[in-house]
Formats: C-alpha cells, sequence, structure tokens
C-alpha cells in the first residue's frame, strides 16, 4: 500500500477494484491480516491504511555493560540498530555494548552487542544483565547448593553471590555482532 501521486493513501474499494476483487470484505480480511503480522497501520480512519517497510523500527544502544567485574551503571542513547528481532514480542528491549572478556565462554565478545529485554525474567541457565548497588554486569544465572550466582563464561573471573541487592535487569535474548 503506497501512497498515491495525490498524497492520499487508496481506500479500500480502490483496492479491491485495483487488486480486482469481488468484495470489499475480501480486502477488508487480508488488510487486517497485514496489520496484525506488522505490516500495515491504521489509525482507524479513511485513507490512513500505510507500509510500515519505510518506518525505522531500531532498538536503543543505551552504553556499555562489562563482561568483568562490574561496573558503574550508565545509561545513555548512543543511537539505534534495527534487527531481525520481532519488536512487537519485545518492545522495551535495549542494546548494550560488551566490554571484558568475562562471557568469552559463551561467545559472547568485546564490542558485541546484547540484546536485553527487561520484561523477560531469566531463569537458571539464562544470561542476563544484573545490577549491584550501581555496578552492572553481564552474567549467567547458575543455582548452587547455598543459592544463585552471576557465573562468568571465563575461567578467570569468579561467580558472583545473588544477594538482596542485586537487581536483575533482564534477560539477554540475542547477540549482535559487528566488526568494521
Amino acid at each position: 500500500v503506497e501512497e498515491q501521486a495525490n498524497g492520499h493513501y487508496p481506500t479500500f474499494r480502490e483496492i479491491m477494484l485495483a487488486l480486482h476483487y469481488n468484495s470489499v470484505s475480501t480486502v477488508f480480511q487480508h488488510v487486517k491480516k497485514l496489520e496484525n503480522l506488522g505490516y500495515l497501520v491504521s489509525d482507524g480512519k479513511a485513507r490512513s491504511l500505510r507500509s510500515t517497510k519505510n518506518q525505522f523500527h531500531g532498538f536503543p544502544i543505551l552504553g556499555t555493560i562489562h563482561a568483568g567485574g562490574p561496573t558503574i551503571a550508565v545509561e545513555e542513547i548512543q543511537g539505534f540498530l534495527p534487527l531481525p528481532i520481532d519488536q512487537r514480542a519485545h518492545p522495551n528491549a535495549f542494546l548494550l555494548r560488551v566490554k571484558g572478556d568475562s562471557m568469552i565462554g559463551a561467545h559472547i565478545d568485546e564490542g558485541d552487542l546484547v540484546v536485553v529485554d527487561p520484561d523477560t525474567t531469566p531463569v537458571e541457565g539464562d544470561i542476563c544483565v544484573a545490577v549491584i548497588g550501581e555496578e552492572a554486569t553481564v552474567k549467567k544465572i547458575e543455582k548452587r547448593r547455598n543459592g544463585f550466582y552471576l557465573v562468568p563464561e571465563n575461567p578467570y573471573y569468579s561467580p558472583i553471590y545473588i544477594t538482596r541487592d542485586t537487581k536483575i535487569i533482564g534477560k539477554v535474548i540475542g547477540l549482535w555482532r559487528s566488526r568494521f
């Protein structure tokens, strides 16, 4: 569905005629399906139907997370990155640039961007972003005999016991590696 030369988007009837359908209701059914899939948007008014293909959808890059010892957590939007992740399923997801090497065993390297969903609660075995006091880190959650730990994926770093002061920010749901 493209904007026409006159600056208006087509009506259902115009779409019906252009596609040689016999009924506006057939167009309506197809349009609703495309809206549900996120390909079209409409505000419900006449001639408001438009394609999302040229709209910018991206996840914010909020700063750096240390894969090493915990460091001061600072949030600042550094930009946006469109990713092949369903943004409707993870509307509050964000990216953090990894600094350090404590997660190299999980193939998370310095310079990578981890995609964090604050609405998804991580469970044992998941990689998460956590804040301890004012310090942030990315680690794997592991249950041990005496409680839960944030565990690095590098033997040169020590696990961190999860206390009441530990705030789990979200689950790491993806990784973006870009080497220029």
